[in-house]
């Protein structure tokens, strides 16, 4: 009888605790990865979302020279599928189109992270500004849009 328990196939306690331990070791490294990709996505969303933005506006200032004018109807003509909102600080998945006025331009989102992100277009300037803050008043206006994202 001795040998048909020995014959017996079956994992031991301790094997089962080792397989445990290891699987939550896995998920312990696993989770902090994925939750900052997440939030990386959610940003890069945002982001995406503010260069449609700025494509709309440069379709206006293409038309007429300035961007005197490119408010939130303007912008629902050239791009219906955004949320623009004018001015104030935007809510999660809005545009806010801060400053439109001449030659300079002020688009402001909120990413998930609670972010806030700018793209500006200063006058006469071929170059676009990108920046980022955790307060909407860190990037509400032109020259406060710097530092890149």
């Amino acid at each position: 009888m001795r040998t048909s328990r020995r014959s017996e196939a079956g994992f031991t306690l301790i094997e089962l605790m080792v397989v445990v331990l290891i699987i939550g070791l896995l998920i312990a490294i696993a989770l902090p990865t994925f939750a900052g990709a997440k939030q990386r996505a959610s940003d890069r969303a945002t982001q995406a979302n503010l260069r449609t933005s700025l494509a709309a506006a440069m379709t206006y200032w293409a038309e007429g020279g300035r961007y005197t004018g490119f408010d939130v109807n303007e912008a629902m003509k050239a791009e219906p599928t955004i949320q623009w909102i004018s001015p104030g600080p935007p809510a999660k998945g809005q545009i806010d189109i801060e400053v439109a006025n001449g030659s300079d331009l002020l688009l402001v989102s909120l990413s998930d992270t609670l972010t806030y992100f700018c793209l500006s277009q200063q006058a006469n300037s071929p170059v676009t500004d990108k920046g980022k803050g955790t307060n909407f008043s860190d990037v509400d206006t032109v020259a406060e849009c710097t530092g890149g994202w």
